[in-house]
């Protein structure tokens, strides 16, 4: 009974300073950088770790039993190599002034664990919560089975009833912490996905009532301008103004075409892409600005699959992002594309390495009306990509950090 109050104790404290860490760090995560925010972590499990320790309860043969391994596993599977390291060096550092035989178990379990971490962590959060879930679980599991079978050789330690209780609070206390974790965190996203999908309406609604009203009177005006300019007579200043007053014309009915793409992103007749063709006839388009800004522009294809869609609006897609990803670049730079196909999925990779964008950017890219061109953007641009993506039942990820560039994925399901 002393081992397992001394864990609930532990688990208490745990749950505490998690829910702690989510109203500081989570709830403001796009105001803080990545590199910031696995700093935070750390400085969290490392306060965990200590705090664990502090309350560890000694059972036979000076063996200390805690929960420190929950915030050592979650600290690194969630914060990355850099933090697994940190957190292994901490739990060894910090074991060995408690004394007791259990220290070469404590270095045993970190290096072994450490080893399986830093593999697992790269690619945690791209795995379903599900596996999430049953991944951390069964770690546990094994370091708790490990934790007392061990010592049970070595000093032949049989204790069946503290190996129950140890397995069991530590197994089930690290699936609860990683649940409470993962449902903190989906409710954050959903949130901003609320907000966002909150303004689109509002802008989609927008859009679908007053853009074929003024489209209608902007095409006569843009026809009578072509009439003005192919008079023989008219001066040739007013011919100047005619000239100006039809590209600004122009240029409005590019915006007007863009709101009605937002308003109905779906596309009415879906044809099988050739994405390779379309990327070939995307760069053509876009070189004259690229050789403008002195950006090399690098297409690599590793796909297999056509994806279903419209191509105008396809095109328009990835037209939209390397424009972008092109002035994001002013003295010049590297626009990669690289294509692939898995798991029935085709993702296009659009990189440069341009001025990049802060975390509080990031989070705002697609929303209506925001740019970050000043004067030059209308806000319109990502916000259709995001739409036109998703009318054609595809995702797309942004990554991006200030001046080292930006990354986009785009992806779509399969048409083979």
């Amino acid at each position: 009974m002393t081992l397992l109050k001394g864990l609930l104790i532990n688990l208490l404290v745990i749950l505490v300073l998690v829910l702690f860490y989510n109203m500081v760090v989570v709830n403001q995560q796009k105001r803080i950088s990545p590199h910031f925010q696995k700093s935070v972590l750390a400085f969290f499990s490392s306060i965990l770790i200590i705090l664990s320790l502090l309350l560890s309860t000694a059972i036979e043969d000076n063996f200390a039993y805690d929960l420190r391994f929950i915030p050592f596993l979650l600290g690194s599977l969630y914060g990355g190599k850099k933090v697994t390291l940190w957190l292994g060096a901490l739990l060894i550092s910090a074991r060995i002034p408690i004394g007791g035989d259990g220290i070469w178990l404590t270095v045993l379990l970190v290096i072994c664990f450490s080893i399986i971490f830093i593999p697992l962590s790269s690619r945690f959060e791209e795995k379903s919560i599900k596996w999430r879930l049953f991944s951390t679980t069964f770690l546990a599991f094994l370091y708790s089975i490990l934790a007392l079978l061990i010592p049970s050789f070595y000093y032949s330690f049989y204790n069946v009833e503290t190996f129950i209780i140890y397995s069991f609070v530590l197994t089930s206390a690290t699936f609860f912490v990683t649940y409470l974790t993962e449902l903190l965190r989906t409710a954050y996203i959903l949130q901003q996905k609320a907000i966002k999908n909150e303004k689109m309406e509002i802008a989609s609604h927008l859009a679908a009532s007053i853009s074929h009203e003024v489209r209608n009177p902007l095409t006569s005006i843009k026809g009578f301008l072509q009439l003005i300019l192919e008079q023989r007579d008219v001066p040739n200043k007013c011919r100047l103004y005619a000239s100006l007053a039809l590209d600004e014309a122009s240029r409005t009915a590019d915006i007007i075409d863009d709101y009605l793409t937002f308003a109905k992103p779906h596309p009415e007749k879906l044809h099988a892409l050739e994405i390779d063709k379309e990327i070939l006839q995307c760069k053509d388009l876009i070189s004259p600005l690229a050789i403008q800004h002195s950006v090399d522009i690098k297409i690599v294809f590793f796909h297999t699959d056509k994806i279903k869609g419209d191509p105008h609006k396809f095109r328009q897609v990835l037209l939209n992002i390397c424009k972008n990803s092109i002035e994001a670049m002013p003295t010049g730079g590297t626009l990669t594309i690289v294509t692939a196909t898995k798991y029935n999925e085709t993702f296009i990779h659009i990189t440069d390495t341009g001025l990049g964008m802060s975390p509080d950017h990031l989070a705002r890219l697609g929303e209506p009306y925001f740019s970050l061109k000043e004067q030059k953007g209308t806000g319109l641009g990502m916000m259709v990509v995001f739409r036109i993506v998703e009318g054609m039942g595809g995702n797309i990820k942004v990554n991006s950090e200030e001046q080292v560039g930006t990354s986009i994925t785009l992806s779509f399901p399969s048409f083979a």
